[in-house]
């Protein structure tokens, strides 16, 4: 048994060498980490601007758009709204007349909107719209998902 008592001597050694090299690494790496967290939870962003935006829709549709969301909460309407939610999140909340084939208002759209920034330059959103009749009862409801971009 005394010829395995240096072997595993030097084994505990070298493990204890081992973890006393890997100790400052771990550490180093998790104050990075902590660093990088406390860097992501200090960016806060604002819509308040003007946004050029690529459409989708679930009926299916798609097109471009472009939205304004000013500091008092609107959208440059007296309709659209608009709320921070988060750092880097909001919601915005819209409505528009409703056209039948021939050009008249047969009921409104209205739609919710949550959306997420990639940076301050970049959101993405999804949500539901719903077309309403004139007596507001549901006729058909669909999905939306946005990508915008700021253009000022």
């Amino acid at each position: 048994m005394s010829a395995r008592t240096p072997q595993t001597r030097r084994r505990v050694l070298r493990s204890l060498a081992v973890t006393a090299l890997a100790v400052p690494s771990l550490l180093m790496a998790a104050g990075a980490a902590q660093a990088d967290t406390t860097a992501a939870a200090a960016k806060s962003y604002s819509p308040v601007g003007t946004w050029s935006a690529q459409v989708q829709t679930s009926i299916p549709s798609s097109g471009t758009t472009s939205f304004t969301f000013l500091s008092d909460g609107t959208m440059g309407n007296d309709t659209d709204t608009w709320y921070c939610t988060g750092k880097t999140t909001f919601s915005y909340d819209i409505k528009h007349p409703h056209k039948d084939s021939s050009g008249n208002v047969d009921g409104s759209v209205v739609g919710h909107q949550d959306a997420v920034f990639s940076d301050k330059d970049h959101w993405t959103s999804h949500g539901v719209s719903k077309v309403l009749d004139l007596q507001g009862n549901v006729v058909s409801s669909f999905t939306v998902d946005v990508v915008a971009t700021r253009t000022s």
